[in-house]
């Protein structure tokens, strides 16, 4: 029996450096203030299609229910809560809205990409302010930073910025069209974007025209009488705050979607890996709601990407065995279970000989083992082996504990 194409099972060594991810992003989210929330998994069709686009409602899981209603799976967690928000405006603003779920997009599967997959997010509504956009943006950094990535960088980018310049080059020709231009670098060589839109009635010249708007920095011609202060100011305050940023007007992310500032964020040591995750202004979204007056910006990362990207691989929490003789065995599990509740993590062995309980041990990866040995116990002895120097030990009962942290320092 197997699974259907694009899908996984997390085993339990890709299972637990997924809760270290999870677990980063739940003390960072104290930490910024953000309440955590899970929005509906299942939503109205309609409710998901209104993120629009093409490539999106083409992506969405959908079917009906015994009902007949047409519905979904969600595939990103952030019309869920701008849905929420929406409709609950009881509740004061601004507020910080985050959450760590799984999802479904029926997308192509590649490497870092699946058709179920987990993501944190962060929304912000009622503030959007550099500040704010600075505040998403560290917490961004934070995450990945902490998760393992030893170079995150954040390129930031504005739509306005980028779409008057294009306007200026294309004037009356000028159609959203030509953002998507920029839009498919990365995907696409130049050349090959420049055929395709000479096919559509483009001239040479005007693609490749505008296609340097996204190799263009602040200062140069084509940019700098359009660019927005509010984006370098947000440059400017990360800078301050030693979180690596450029800017990169290569960025326009969701062109039915995102209203001003974007940004995505890279491994600078893997760029080839691409966006680990990315966000940016959506005004849009929340009229789409019912709600002309609400601002909001977020950003999300998709964890399976996150996961190429760390190093959690090397970073295995110790491991402490509890070897016994068979009569000793209660014995052996009290002094377990007191191992645990003192917060280590810790394993009863579970074959009787105790040699074959040490191979169990090392096949596990443990770090020590503690020995139950009756002439050493009736003593109030324990016997400590190391694992890794094959070196065993003697300690008291009472002092097990003390002795357990010397050795795993």
């Amino acid at each position: 029996m197997k699974i259907p194409r694009g899908l996984r099972d997390y085993d339990p060594e890709v299972y637990d450096k997924l809760e270290k991810i999870r677990e980063n992003f739940v003390t960072l989210s104290r930490s910024y203030n953000v309440k955590l929330m899970e929005p509906s998994s299942l939503e109205f069709l309609e409710t998901l299609e209104a993120k629009g686009g093409e490539e999106i409602i083409n992506e969405i899981y959908a079917f009906k229910d015994k009902s007949g209603r047409d519905l979904g799976l969600r595939f990103d967690l952030t019309v869920g809560i701008t849905r929420y928000i929406c409709e609950r405006r009881d509740i004061p603003l601004p507020i910080k809205l985050g959450a760590f779920a799984s999802m479904w997009r029926y997308d192509e599967p590649q490497k870092g990409r699946y058709r179920w997959f987990y993501q944190w997010d962060l929304e912000v509504y009622g503030d959007k302010t550099p500040e704010s956009y600075a505040e998403v943006l560290s917490f961004t950094y934070r995450m990945l930073k902490s998760s393992g990535v030893k170079k995150p960088i954040i390129f930031i980018s504005d739509r306005r910025t980028v779409e008057a310049a294009i306007k200026d080059i294309a004037g009356e020709k000028f159609s959203v069209d030509l953002l998507r231009a920029i839009d498919k670098l990365g995907k696409k060589s130049e050349e090959e974007i420049v055929l395709e839109y000479e096919e559509k009635g483009y001239s040479r010249g005007l693609i490749r025209n505008v296609l340097e708007v996204s190799k263009a920095n602040e200062n140069s011609e084509v940019i700098k009488k359009y660019i927005n202060p509010d984006l370098l100011k947000v440059r400017d305050l990360l800078k301050a705050l030693n979180v690596p940023v450029n800017l990169n007007f290569k960025i326009v992310r969701g062109l039915d979607y995102y209203t001003d500032i974007v940004f995505e964020a890279y491994d600078e040591g893997s760029l080839d890996l691409g966006a680990i995750a990315g966000g940016g202004g959506y005004d849009s979204l929340p009229v789409l709601f019912g709600r002309d007056d609400l601002k909001a910006l977020g950003v999300a990362g998709g964890v399976d990407r996150l996961l190429l990207a760390s190093q959690l691989n090397q970073e295995t929490e110790p491991l402490i065995y509890v070897g016994y003789v068979n009569e000793l065995k209660s014995e052996a599990f009290k002094i377990t279970e007191k191992l645990r509740d003192e917060g280590f993590r810790s394993d009863l062995a579970h074959k009787n000989r105790l040699n074959e309980q040490l191979s169990e041990a090392e096949r596990n990866g443990a770090s020590l083992v503690v020995l139950v040995l009756p002439s050493e116990f009736s003593r109030g002895i324990l016997k400590i082996k190391e694992m890794k120097t094959r070196q065993e030990f003697e300690i008291t009962k009472e002092d097990l504990v003390n002795q357990i942290k010397k050795f795993l320092t």
